[in-house]
């Protein structure tokens, strides 16, 4: 993928901005592409659309833009039929967008069509969405999902067939996980809010590890977390308004936070555009 200029991308959610900034791949701010306070919408996911811009699904005010990186806004589903509580977003192998709808994972084509006959149901073999937040796409194409509700189960669905979606795994995680990672060393890293920590796991989920243990001067209410080109680890801090970088170890990096300043508050969701 080819990138104007190399960024990492931030989501506000934050009910003063509701915006995103854009950041270099140092941290260092550069603009606000554009703010959503006047729709009261909510940036909830990310995802890659083309060198200029982003695709971003937008919760309370439920809707899909296209967001250009001049500040270009640009509808990519607006329809009622995509009204539930809205989180993450990503663009698969098959070339589909996938979007966290309530206990449904809707499905996109590039051109912004509901795909009605592609959707991912509450279950699917024994995968069962209970209150799902983060998405990822792994090294196999899987789709993958962290589950908040239930028995808090890191969930993988093969989607290579887009009309056929099957359920690969189901694995208790535990602690409410939000934020995936499926990292390029092969493993799984997570966030969780139950106990404010990040886990590195197996491809499935399982076998997880604590890197990052409790420090709630440093991490609190992780949303989002993203590999910078070099391998380290981003991670959104919601509670403090923050963007912690750590290695895939968990010991941090620098003493201050990576990204703080007034466009970083309660981040969302995050991507990270090019670079090498």
């Amino acid at each position: 993928m080819k990138f104007s200029v190399p960024s990492i991308i931030v989501a506000t959610g934050d009910t003063n901005s509701q915006s995103l900034a854009r950041y270099d791949l140092e941290g260092k701010f550069v603009d606000v592409i554009a703010s959503y306070r006047n729709e009261n919408a909510t940036p909830r996911g990310i995802a890659y659309a083309d060198a200029e811009s982003v695709i971003v699904a937008f919760d309370t005010t439920d809707f899909i833009d296209r967001v250009y990186f001049n500040g270009t806004k640009e509808s990519f589903y607006g329809a009622n039929q995509f009204n539930g509580n809205i989180y993450d977003m990503e663009l698969a192998d098959n070339g589909y967008y996938y979007a966290i709808e309530s206990n449904n994972i809707e499905v996109f084509s590039s051109a912004g069509e509901l795909q009605t006959s592609m959707r991912i149901p509450t279950t699917v073999g024994s995968c069962v969405l209970s209150s799902p937040r983060g998405l990822a796409i792994d090294a196999n194409g899987y789709l993958v999902v962290t589950n908040q509700g239930g028995t808090d189960t890191i969930l993988r669905y093969n989607i290579s067939d887009p009309l056929n979606p099957s359920c690969v795994s189901s694995v208790a995680f535990g602690n409410n996980p939000y934020g995936v990672l499926a990292h390029s060393d092969g493993y799984l890293y997570v966030v969780t809010q139950g106990d404010d920590q990040i886990y590195r796991a197996n491809a499935d989920g399982s076998g997880a590890t604590v890197i990052w243990s409790v420090d709630l001067t440093i991490l609190r209410d992780p949303t989002a977390i993203k590999e910078l080109p070099d391998g380290t680890l981003i991670v959104a801090s919601s509670f403090h308004d923050t963007v912690e970088r750590f290695d895939t170890n968990g010991n941090r990096i620098g003493t201050t936070p990576f990204i703080r300043d007034q466009s970083s508050t309660n981040i969302t969701d995050m991507i990270i555009l090019g670079g090498q």
